[in-house]
């Protein structure tokens, strides 16, 4: 009775190390096939590397408190470019505006000038044809002085400057004839200065009292 009892026991021991042995076969087969961890990790290393950079996203904790030193030093060259820009826009405004202020006074003086000569050259027309008038007045007052005096008209018939006048008309007659050839000299005169005006294309309106 012991044998067989022996023999199932030996037996259903080989049996249970056979499957063991099996098991661990298979254990053995299974890691073979798989990656150690080292080389897991170095193939997660791997792949991260070529993975593209993630994208900085900035908030109020990681912004930089104070700017890069290029960023600031470009900064610094942009605000002197653009302040020399903007010097030399001024410069060229101020040059622009002294220069049309120059030469708006040349032309107001220029026009003063020509103002000042039609001034002169119409105030001795005026003047002297006042003058005229005056003449002209006295010699009609002392015309029709002699005429109604028969005695101051029969003395004066045969006085040989009179020539039937008396020499005192004939002495305004003479004022009179040169003070109209004056006149005419002094419309001469302005009418001369319109000329030299068109020629130098000078606004027409400078020959007119303002």
């Amino acid at each position: 009775m012991r044998k067989p009892l022996i023999g199932m026991m030996l037996a259903g021991v080989l049996c249970a190390a056979g499957w063991a042995f099996a098991a661990a076969a298979q254990d053995t087969s299974t890691a073979n096939q798989e990656p150690s961890l080292g080389d897991a990790a170095r193939k997660a290393r791997a792949e991260k590397k070529n993975e593209p950079p993630a994208k900085q996203v900035w908030t109020d904790e990681n912004l930089p408190k104070t700017p890069h030193p290029e960023a600031a030093a470009a900064a610094e060259g942009g605000g002197e470019a653009a302040a020399e820009a903007g010097a030399g826009e001024k410069g060229a405004a101020k040059a622009a505006g002294a220069s049309a202020e120059e030469e708006n006074k040349k032309k107001a003086e220029l026009e003063a000038s020509w103002r000042g000569k039609f001034i002169t050259a119409h105030k001795k027309l005026d003047d002297d044809q006042k003058d005229l008038d005056l003449m002209q007045r006295e010699y009609n007052m002392k015309k029709e002085q002699y005429y109604s005096d028969p005695n101051t008209a029969m003395r004066e018939q045969y006085n040989r400057y009179g020539g039937g006048r008396g020499p005192e008309l004939n002495d305004l007659q003479k004022k009179m004839d040169d003070k109209k050839q004056e006149i005419e000299k002094d419309k001469q005169a302005i009418s001369d200065l319109e000329d030299q005006l068109r020629k130098e294309g000078l606004p027409s309106g400078w020959s007119r009292n303002p």
